[in-house]
């Protein structure tokens, strides 16, 4: 059978299906379909999970092994199947057929993939998982698509937009889904429940027109210490609230070490990855290196500081405006390994 994207909640609700083949080119949807059947697949007794990226070098024997062993402990296990593209080849092609004639009743299939051409939707596997189990095609939305899923996506983050303001994210995102949730996220912390109208975008898209947030993170990552310094000092003279450069940091802070412990369970970091641009993905790949014998605790410590002293809370935060932007200053120095005191 075939599940659109937006209606994957509610096929999960009812049941969970044996094998899930996702295919499309637009990275978030595809990305929170998988999190929603790995999601409901864990809460199913499916506690196990293989991931297998699959490559030119490959080698599918492996499905056949998988299939037939018994999970660890009796465990129910999730096959997590990443390919490149939907042409899986004649070895890969024998492998999916025998393993969907049979399916195993401990198992749970998932396949993601790149959009279906002509040769891959007539391919037997791919017709073959469309009987036995779901097909999800993952499609870029229109204008208006877009325009309706940014609001919905607004308003069930608590936020009140008016119709003009909707219209002006979704004009400035084009049609990006993932900047658009980055987007929300700002407007989250900036606004919380307050109405929000264009102007009210506008201006936070005018405080950030030479820097951004996102500028920052880069400048981390890429361990320029002088970049940091300066980005930081034109975001404090724009009034950048300082909420949104807590945020900044601190994200990017869980990101580095939900990355750096899948490394050391032998874990994909694939589902990070695809959450950023391609522009940032090598620097954080080259940052995750260096950021293996980091003292986590300090920096989280750090962090959860910075929280406290811009909400005015706790006793060891200082009431001093320029004192929470040295100690953002601070925390970022540290991410990108530089030393705190040091210009560059």
């Amino acid at each position: 059978m075939q599940v659109r994207a937006e209606q994957i909640e509610d096929h999960l609700r009812h049941t969970l299906a044996s094998v899930y083949l996702i295919a499309g080119d637009e990275p978030l949807q595809v990305m929170e379909t998988a999190d929603a059947i790995r999601r409901v697949a864990l809460e199913r007794g499916f506690s196990e999970r293989d991931i297998f990226n699959v490559d030119a070098q490959f080698d599918w024997n492996v499905l056949y092994d998988v299939a037939g062993a018994l999970s660890l402990f009796a465990d129910k296990k999730l096959l997590d199947v990443r390919m490149q593209t939907c042409k899986a080849g004649v070895s890969g092609s024998k492998a999916l057929q025998h393993y969907l004639d049979y399916l195993p009743s401990d198992k749970v299939l998932l396949l993601q993939t790149g959009r279906l051409d002509k040769a891959c939707k007539s391919a037997a596997w791919v017709k073959k998982v469309e009987q036995v189990g779901v097909l999800v095609q993952v499609w870029d939305l229109s204008p208006a698509q877009t325009q309706a899923w940014i609001a919905k996506r607004m308003r069930n983050a608590g936020l009140q937009p008016d119709n003009e303001a909707v219209r002006y994210l979704t004009e400035r995102v084009e049609g990006n889904l993932l900047a658009a949730v980055q987007e929300i996220g700002k407007l989250v912390l900036l606004f919380g429940k307050r109405p929000i109208s264009a102007d009210n975008i506008m201006s936070v898209v005018a405080d950030n027109s030479r820097f951004s947030v996102f500028d920052l993170s880069e400048a981390v990552l890429a361990q320029d210490a002088r970049r940091i310094r300066h980005i930081m000092q034109v975001l404090q003279e724009e009034d950048t609230a300082p909420p949104l450069m807590i945020w900044a940091l601190a994200d990017l802070l869980r990101q580095l070490y939900t990355a750096c412990e899948n490394v050391r369970n032998n874990a994909s970091n694939q589902g990070i990855l695809m959450r950023m641009p391609k522009n940032r993905q090598a620097l954080f790949q080259n940052a995750l290196r260096r950021m293996m014998t980091v003292d986590w605790t300090l920096l989280f410590t750090h962090a959860a500081r910075l929280d406290r002293h811009s909400k005015g809370v706790g006793r060891d935060v200082s009431r001093h405006p320029q004192r929470l932007w040295d100690d953002m200053l601070e925390l970022a120095l540290k991410l990108a390994g530089r030393p705190v005191m040091a210009a560059a």
